[in-house]
């Protein structure tokens, strides 16, 4: 099967020939800005503090580009929040040589959550004696998002510290402990002393501050009573920690006795408590997965164990339940559903109690939740549906290495659309949207080798009877083969009439590959010599051919270019056009183009 090398794009423009003055507003930022209500200050995405907006005019006088600064033009702004009545321009927003400028984040105070800039165009004619008025405008709606639910998860790359019958560590010296917090900030490490109060953990080298993303913890530090250290998260918020305990454990009688059980048992839980985001109700916001691993062992050796779920609370079943082995840690894996109450709107936690069996004994442990509300939304906005997909880690892959993660949120108004959406993602291959089977979800993981210099992805989100839909382009920007669409005659057409040749060129290593065999033109090259070719362009039949001169005449080559040239189209609103032309020079007819039509020419060996 043949390997596409890399992809280009082109957008052409079909320009109706009258004459009359037209303009449209190009914007260097997103339509939509994303408000950030979990920090203080509030960010925004994109900042248009750091990145000004920049608005500019693109004004055709028939079908000719006027530049700003011709004389007889004259180009003003104004602005509109939401339905309100048109304003002069505020401080923060400037023009210069008719492009505006916006430096400070306006939406920030736009009440309705949407502001509209107008541009007013004037033009007089010096060859009419006439002035021409027309205005364009474009519309910024902020979308407010929901504060998030407070929560702290914290994970270690190993609970046991292992001891032989001499007392000699055998296994890890040291546990890495890694925290994830969402809405809160860290305030410190703990540990629960012998008197079962939590203290700050003690500095060592190893930890130079105990407020940061990971803490060390080592056999030999002062925190470990009856084998056992317990350890603790915590942060600004007192409601939001989260705990988990690392246990010394020995082979035979001498030294400490382990924690867990009786004769030598142990059994070890990588999970002992988790928090549960939660809606201001105190709902499950959505349905999650919680995974406990779990580890026996008998003196320091591993040994199989199985676990016995206790009473669930109300929205709570086993998905999973995984028995450990000698080699292998089991897991039980807890589905929380959707809007579950867990007992009760009020009910702010519990415990659910686990018994493991090992070698014929039996050790209960418990596995505790707390639900971590949500705090409520902030005012509306515009009362409508948003939708977008987006790249949180960026849209650009190295090399075709590595995944990105891409992401689509709706809103209905302020309020972040968690529940009652239905998703399908969609990847533009071989000249039309395809299904991708199984992606269903709001977020989707692409990988790098999937991304050939450009690859476009489509999300479509169904809620209350509406189809919503986005696109958005991923980029590899160290392939090694990089292609350029060009275009003889140019990228735009007047008047439905004629066409234009595009043609691409290849390259790697900046060196030209596969190149044009000969020249493109109407008319045969003068004076050939024998075995030289020639495209020839035919605007009558709208096609062009690969001749080749055979010393005394021209004749349709048999040769080919050593690279395939496969062409798809887009129409104006995206979708997927009708178009079935390959080779490395094509004829595009004007015909073919409803206003805008975008070529995309994938290259395979």
């Amino acid at each position: 099967m043949p390997t596409v090398l890399t992809s280009s794009q082109q957008t052409f423009v079909d320009i109706t020939d009258q004459r009359k003055l037209s303009a449209y507003i190009t914007s260097n930022l997103p339509k939509s800005q994303i408000e950030d209500p979990n920090v203080l200050p509030h960010t925004y995405a994109p900042d248009w503090a750091s990145t000004p907006l920049t608005l500019t005019p693109v004004v055709f006088l028939d079908q000719t580009n006027l530049a700003l600064d011709v004389s007889g033009l004259t180009i003003s702004w104004k602005r509109k929040e939401g339905n309100g009545a048109e304003a002069a321009l505020t401080s923060g927003e400037s023009v210069s040589k008719g492009v505006l400028t916006v430096n400070v984040n306006k939406l920030a105070a736009a009440a309705s959550g949407m502001l509209t800039y107008l541009c007013y165009i004037s033009y007089y004619d010096s060859e009419t004696k006439n002035t021409v008025n027309i205005s364009a405008d474009i519309t910024y709606t902020l979308i407010r998002n929901a504060q998030n639910a407070r929560l702290a998860y914290l994970s270690a790359d190993t609970y046991v510290f292992k001891y032989d019958s001499n007392s000699s560590l055998v296994g890890a010296a040291q546990a890495t402990l890694t925290a994830q917090v969402q809405g809160v900030t860290i305030t410190a490490w703990q540990y629960k002393d012998s008197t079962g109060a939590w203290k700050d953990y003690p500095t060592t080298p190893d930890n130079t501050s105990i407020s940061g993303g990971t803490l060390v913890v080592k056999p030999e530090h002062a925190v470990f009573f009856n084998g056992v250290a317990q350890i603790k998260l915590a942060t600004d918020d007192p409601d939001v920690y989260d705990t988990t305990s690392l246990t010394k454990i020995y082979d035979g009688s001498q030294g400490e006795p382990g924690a867990a059980g009786t004769g030598g048992l142990s059994v070890i839980l990588g999970n002992e408590a988790q928090n549960i985001a939660c809606t201001s109700g105190g709902l499950v916001a959505a349905a999650t997965d919680i995974t406990i691993p779990f580890m026996g062992y008998l003196g320091i050796n591993q040994t199989a164990c199985t676990c016995t779920v206790g009473t669930l609370p109300s929205g709570v079943t086993v998905k999973s339940n995984t028995a450990a082995t000698a080699s292998k840690a089991g897991s039980v894996v807890l589905a929380f559903a959707a809007n579950a109450t867990l007992g009760g709107a009020a009910v702010l936690n519990g415990t659910i109690d686990l018994t493991f069996t090992i070698s014929g004994a039996s050790v209960v442990k418990k596995f505790a939740w707390t639900k971590s509300n949500k705090g409520s939304n902030g005012a509306s906005g515009a009362n409508a549906i948003v939708f977008s997909v987006y790249a949180p880690e960026g849209t650009v892959v190295i090399n075709q290495s590595g995944s990105l993660a891409l992401a689509a949120v709706g809103y209905d108004g302020a309020s972040e659309i968690t529940t009652g959406a239905t998703y399908q993602w969609a990847k533009y291959t071989g000249g039309e949207w395809e299904n991708i089977t199984g992606e269903t979800s709001s977020t989707l993981s692409v990988s790098g080798a999937d991304i050939v210099n450009i690859q476009s992805y489509r999300c479509t989100m169904t809620y209350k009877g509406n189809t919503y839909e986005d696109v958005i382009t991923v980029e590899d920007k160290s392939d090694p083969y990089v292609s350029e669409m060009l275009s003889i005659g140019g990228f735009t057409v007047k008047n439905n009439l004629g066409g234009v040749v595009p043609y691409v060129i290849v390259r790697t290593n900046q060196k030209e590959v596969d190149p044009l065999l000969g020249s493109i033109s109407e008319t045969a090259p003068s004076n050939p010599k024998e075995g030289d070719f020639w495209y020839q362009v035919d605007h009558s039949a709208q096609t062009v051919t690969l001749m080749k001169y055979s010393g005394s005449a021209w004749a349709a080559a048999t040769e080919k270019q050593s690279l395939t040239y496969t062409w798809y189209a887009q129409d104006k609103d995206g979708h997927a056009a009708e178009f079935d032309q390959t080779g490395k020079v094509i004829y595009l007819s004007a015909a073919d183009i409803d206003s805008i039509l975008t070529l995309q020419c994938d290259v395979s060996n």
